[in-house]
């Protein structure tokens, strides 16, 4: 009798562990493509970047040196909230946020501070501060392939509304 009770509370256990596990929050290493896009940021190539990005009007500005823009992508000192100072602290991981098929927003972390910012108790991916802790890309998918849509100015964007 006992071992049967013993079989059962196991078994019970077991089903219990599959239920509350989750699958972990995790960042991915940067695809070549994303590694390219964030080195033409890094070197400061304004023509690049701006050839990269899809939206030609955003293209433009780029390519021109907007004050606005180039101090959020580029910044204007060394160590500035920008894309740059982020992505100037390699190695850097990649946590995913789909926004439809075609779409996703990329949040870009510095060589361990996605794990540092993670909390247990708190359900989702903790992102931390933009442009100190990541930088947020916006890619969309054309011909199969991810392109950068947006030089990576989601960073200063509200964040997206959780899905419901």
């Amino acid at each position: 009798m006992s071992v049967r009770y013993l079989a059962a509370g196991l078994a019970g256990l077991a089903a219990a562990a599959c239920a509350t596990t989750e699958t972990p929050i995790a960042c991915r290493d940067a695809s070549a493509a994303e590694r390219a896009a964030f080195g033409a940021i890094v070197a400061h190539d304004e023509a690049r970047v701006a050839q990269m990005t899809t939206d030609p009007a955003l293209s433009r500005r780029i390519a021109d040196l907007d004050p606005a823009v180039a101090a959020q992508v580029f910044g204007q000192r060394m160590g500035d909230r920008s894309v740059r100072t982020v992505l100037m602290q390699p190695p850097l991981c990649v946590y995913d946020a789909p926004q439809s098929d075609t779409e996703r927003l990329a949040y870009v972390f510095p060589s361990g501070r996605f794990e540092r910012l993670q909390n247990d108790a708190l359900p989702g991916a903790e992102l931390g501060m933009a442009a100190v802790d990541h930088a947020a890309c916006r890619f969309v998918n054309q011909g199969g392939q991810w392109t950068l849509a947006d030089a990576c100015l989601a960073t200063f964007a509200p964040p997206p509304a959780p899905a419901s």
